[in-house]
Formats: C-alpha cells, sequence, structure tokens
C-alpha cells in the first residue's frame, strides 16, 4: 500500500496524486497536493520578486524566504521538508 509522501496517510489506487515538487515516483493525497501547490505558488510569486538574487546560496535564498512569509510556520516547515527530500534525491548541485 503505497502512504502519502506528505501526512503518510494511506492511498488507494487511484487516490495518488504525483507530487509537483519531487515528480511522479512520489505520490500525495488530494488535500496535501492542494497544500503544495498553494505553497509553490507563492515560492513562483516570492522568486519572481526582487527579494533574492538568482545565483544565492541556498542560506540566503532560505533566510529571505522566511522573511517574506515569516507568519506561516506550516509553510517554512514544509520547504524545509522539501529541501530535505530533495537533496536525499540527488536533486541538487
Amino acid at each position: 500500500m503505497v502512504k502519502c509522501e506528505e501526512c503518510r496517510k494511506k492511498l488507494g489506487i487511484i487516490q495518488g496524486y504525483s507530487h509537483p515538487a519531487l515528480g511522479p515516483r512520489f505520490l500525495v493525497c488530494g488535500n496535501c497536493f492542494d497544500k503544495i501547490e498553494e505553497s509553490m505558488k507563492k515560492w513562483r510569486v516570492f522568486c519572481l520578486s526582487d527579494s533574492f538574487n538568482a545565483k544565492s546560496s541556498k542560506i540566503e535564498i532560505e533566510e529571505a524566504w522566511k522573511k517574506s512569509i515569516s507568519n506561516d510556520l506550516q509553510l517554512q516547515i514544509w520547504f524545509s521538508n522539501l529541501w530535505i527530500k530533495i537533496e536525499s534525491q540527488g536533486r541538487l548541485d
């Protein structure tokens, strides 16, 4: 049985959605998919803003991101977990 990558809820045969950030190998439930999509929308807006330099280090980007979403603790936690998952898959240079 497959579990949601975010909340670990058991997924049925047709309940899983491809994780928007991690790709089709990782499945999420509908609720988590919606949350991830909203978080990614905020991330896109942040990236298009002038809040950081595109050649900044990971730490500089994280600090700028934390300042821009200082009131959204759950989004900060999700973002930190995303970095961990991406790094564990070797998807960062």
